[in-house]
């Protein structure tokens, strides 16, 4: 359980009945007693997975045979690897759903997909965690042939960037009793 329960949770499993045993597993971890069948039948008993229909014995006796001894963190990998793909399936129906509803604009339509894509990114996280690899760095696209250099960029932004108007000269900041500084009377004086 050390191996996997930083990264591994309930809801990973395509079985909500293996996440709540999952969830069990972490609360013995959690409390420091031993994993075992009995304490795994106590814990689940003491939730009321065998009660609710969740999980029967046999089921949880069928699980408790069939891992036999092994990596926590390999089995861990591949429960995150399917509820990665899960996630993305999902994900992908969302977004979907969401292009095809006519009465989204672009902007709110864009907003509600990032709000759909964020369980994706937060499974995806935790496989990089678990798999210690993280996904590369998008490489940028290579600029095409007729594409503008540098310098031509920062010349076109000099000429499109607004001037500032030029400081005013010393004579208009102007010493005392130019005629550039006084103010012209209107009328009469």
């Amino acid at each position: 359980m050390g191996e996997v329960v930083g990264w591994l949770r309930p809801g990973d499993f395509a079985d909500p009945g293996h996440g709540q045993l999952y969830r069990c597993f972490g609360a013995l971890h959690h409390r420091g007693e031993p994993i075992d069948r009995v304490t795994l039948l106590w814990e689940a008993q003491r939730r009321g997975l065998l009660a609710d229909g969740t999980l029967s014995g046999e089921q949880l006796t069928a699980i408790c045979d069939g891992v036999g001894p092994g990596s926590a963190e390999w089995l861990g990998e591949r429960v995150m690897r399917s509820s990665v793909i899960r996630t993305a399936a999902a994900t992908a129906r969302a977004v979907r759903t969401l292009a095809e509803d006519e009465a989204l604009g672009p902007g709110p339509l864009i907003n509600h997909a990032l709000y759909v894509l964020g369980p994706l990114d937060e499974v995806r996280t935790r496989w990089q965690l678990a798999t210690g690899d993280p996904s590369p760095a998008p490489k940028a696209p290579a600029p095409p042939d007729d594409a503008p250099r540098p310098a031509q960029v920062q010349a076109a932004l000099a000429r499109s960037s607004p001037r500032l108007p030029s400081p005013p000269s010393a004579l208009s900041r102007g010493a005392p009793g130019s005629a550039a500084v006084r103010p012209r009377s209107l009328g009469p004086s």
